[in-house]
């Protein structure tokens, strides 16, 4: 069980299904997909046979913050504690402390690596899923996901996917005030629409633009 919730917190993590086999103590063989949300597909065949990977020559500079390799670093040990008492309250269903607790590992590896940093913007995107999943309707939701997406963009996150599903959500999200609070997605519209934009949503940039063209039209008055 306890791998499972890692395997869950990865997938939150990444923004997308994980696949894993899970092992019973008589020796059966359960091939499952855990969704983000915490959902477990058991399917009926075994997952297909990864390719043999091909040795690669050695990068330029293996110490690039930008690397792959840097965006999969697990956290320091210093930080283990925290992390896995996070991974608890997930395990619990208790988002909220699973939240709390991803905000002070986030504020505490800021503190040590800087806001850029992969083990910091990780933490953080983590941080973006939890919430989504906690509250996924809200202003603060909405506001953390655009911020979130700013940052990755900033620190040239990998994998770029992330950094596009914290806007495409962040667009959900405000789709939903629009419709059912004008006041809302007319405040949200505008960081919405920079960050959209700035990574080259245009379809839902343009969507944006069309709502605020007819829902922010002034209201002819009567002298």
């Amino acid at each position: 069980m306890a791998a499972l919730v890692e395997v869950r917190v990865k997938a939150a993590l990444h923004g997308r299904p994980v696949r894993v086999t899970a092992k019973e103590p008589d020796g059966t063989v359960w091939p499952l997909i855990i969704d983000p949300d915490g959902t477990i597909i058991t399917l009926d065949t075994p997952h297909p046979a990864l390719p043999r990977e091909q040795p690669k020559p050695a990068p330029a500079s293996a110490s690039a913050p930008t690397s792959a390799s840097g965006w999969q670093q697990p956290l320091p040990a210093h930080h283990q504690v925290l992390f896995e008492h996070l991974t608890a309250a997930d395990r619990a269903g208790d988002l909220i402390a699973a939240i709390v607790a991803a905000v002070t590992l986030e504020t505490a590896l800021e503190r040590e690596f800087g806001p850029h940093h992969p083990h910091t913007i990780n933490t953080l995107t983590l941080r973006a899923w939890l919430t989504l999943r906690q509250q996924p309707h809200g202003h603060e939701t909405a506001q953390l996901l655009l911020h979130t997406a700013t940052r990755r963009h900033e620190a040239s996150a990998l994998p770029y996917e992330d950094t596009a599903r914290c806007a495409r959500n962040a667009h959900a999200v405000w789709q939903e005030a629009a419709r059912t609070d004008p006041a809302m997605g007319a405040a949200l519209s505008v960081g919405l629409l920079q960050v959209l934009e700035l990574l080259g949503e245009r379809d839902r940039a343009h969507d944006v633009r069309a709502w605020c063209a007819t829902a922010l039209v002034p209201q002819s008055g009567t002298s």
